[in-house]
């Protein structure tokens, strides 16, 4: 059913908008009466958006003020014209459709269009189109919006989205938006398809796909970093993910939470390819170790050779001095076993000392230094692979030193007697089992520090409490000295597991 708006011919004397004769009236409604078209100020013009009035076939009728203001048309002007003077030619087919749509329905739009303006300017404008009745015939009203402003925002943010893709697109770094609540992923820029492993070079749904590209080691980081996330913090993290040349890349991450216009909490992050970094600085930090070992050694080297220098004398002052030859035996046995600490750790380039070795070049050097035979035998080979701790070295090698220059000193008279030393290894540590000819002297306990001479007194303060035990044990004829080692005086080298395949395959090293 048509709408019918029914405008008085005149207003009402005394009624809202009515005038008496004789007042003055608004130009409007001067322009209205002048085209023969009864007077409407309150409603025509009270409407702020620009209104045209016209005929089904589009010859303009009336314009409101609004209409006046946006196009720089006075209503005489255009009133008896046709509409087609308000917009550009290229829009004539629009328009036409408009018109034969208002030919079937009782309205039309006419959305992004374009109006002329009296000095030919352009405006972006909506029009929605209504049939009505009007003056007892059929008419079409116009409602006219200008929509510049909101062209215009919508220009400046195709234009921000624009530079936005461009960058985001096209830059090395991985660029992403996401909740930090449920991990959803808004945008993945296509940087994460290159560098990723996922299959077909797909984009993860969420964070959670991402996290499986992480490097299982570096998960638990990662979950931290989005724990953090959650929580509205500015977070960072550096993780190795899985690439498609199946390697590993570092991504240094980070994020910046931020609010929405939406009011909804998001995050932004980005994540950089840090690898040539990574493996620059594991490179610089290889070059820095090798300089290390290469000044250890040096400097173990220059001690060892010190010290053998310091032994010499000692010897020397020996022979001229018959009478204190016995004394200084002990102090060269002991400068001698300080000295091989350093040549093993020199020749090991800053490696722990192998135990195994270690008390091989002891024993040597008590046999050189005192001409008795030591034999070393080595129950388990794996005791070649325990490794001694750096601070423990030097006050083992004293320990040692004079355990076996005791039982080379307290061995029995005959020359052909030797010094036995065993090591073998448990699931423990270590034990070493020195045995020699002879008696332990009356009243003697170690445990209970008790007919102790000064060496075995220097030894009971250098051995360690809690990880090392030293006993000695009376046999027929024979004395037992056993020291325990265990960690972390000692520690078990990876081969341990290779090694257990060959315990108990005994193995002689004799000094």
């Amino acid at each position: 059913m048509v709408r019918e708006f029914a405008f008085p011919a005149a207003p009402a004397p005394g009624l809202p908008g009515g005038e008496v004769a004789g007042t003055r009236r608004g130009k409007s409604e001067r322009d209205a009466d002048a085209i023969g078209i009864p007077a409407f100020p309150d409603l025509f013009e009270g409407i702020a958006d620009a209104l045209l009035l016209m005929t089904p076939r589009g010859v303009i009728m009336h314009m409101n003020g609004a209409a006046s203001e946006l196009l720089g048309y006075r209503p005489a002007e255009v009133a008896g014209k046709h509409v087609s003077m308000l917009y550009p030619p290229s829009e004539e087919t629009r328009i036409q459709a408009c018109f034969d749509e208002l030919a079937m329905r009782r309205s039309t739009r006419y959305l992004d269009g374009v109006a002329l303006t009296r000095d030919g300017e352009t405006v972006a404008v909506d029009v929605v189109g209504s049939r009505i009745e009007f003056a007892g015939g059929p008419a079409v009203i116009a409602v006219v919006r200008d929509i510049r402003e909101r062209k215009q925002a919508e220009a400046a943010l195709r234009a921000a989205q624009e530079r936005f893709y461009l960058l985001a697109e096209h830059i090395r770094e991985i660029f992403w938006v996401s909740d930090p609540h449920t991990r959803a992923l808004y945008y993945a820029s296509p940087a994460f398809s290159d560098i990723s492993a996922l299959p077909n070079g797909e984009q993860p749904g969420d964070l959670n796909g991402w996290a499986q590209a992480v490097a299982p080691p570096d998960r638990s980081r990662f979950e931290t970093f989005l724990a953090a996330q959650a929580q509205g913090e500015v977070a960072q993290v550096e993780v190795r993910v899985a690439d498609r040349k199946g390697g590993l890349r570092w991504l240094h991450c980070r994020a910046f939470p931020w609010q929405a216009q939406d009011g909804h909490a998001r995050v932004a992050g980005v994540a950089e390819d840090i690898t040539a970094r990574k493996e620059a600085e594991a490179h610089r930090l290889a070059q820095a170790e090798r300089q290390r070992e290469t000044l250890v050694r040096e400097a173990h080297h220059r001690i060892k050779n010190s010290l053998q220098g310091v032994v010499g004398l000692l010897r020397r002052c020996a022979g001229q001095h018959p009478a204190l030859a016995h004394a200084l035996t002990g102090a060269i046995s002991q400068v001698r076993s300080i000295a091989v600490i350093h040549e093993l750790q020199g020749s090991q380039a800053g490696a722990p000392v192998q135990l195994g070795e270690f008390l091989r070049m002891i024993a040597g050097s008590i046999e050189g230094l005192f001409d008795a035979r030591v034999k070393l035998d080595v129950r388990d080979l794996s005791a070649f692979e325990l490794r001694l701790a750096d601070s423990e070295a030097v006050p083992l090698a004293i320990v040692l030193n004079e355990l076996l220059m005791n039982a080379v000193k307290h061995r029995q008279i005959d020359r052909d007697a030797g010094v036995d030393v065993e090591l073998s290894t448990d699931d423990d540590g270590a034990l070493i089992v020195i045995g020699n000819g002879g008696e332990l002297p009356p009243g003697f306990d170690f445990a209970a520090r008790r007919g102790l001479g000064q060496g075995l007194e220097l030894l009971a303060a250098l051995l360690p409490t809690e990880h090392a035990t030293l006993d000695f044990r009376q046999q027929p004829g024979r004395v037992l000295t056993r020291l325990a080692l265990r960690p972390p005086i000692i520690t078990f080298d990876e081969t341990r597991d290779h090694a257990h395949i060959r315990r108990h395959q005994p193995a002689t090293a004799a000094g």
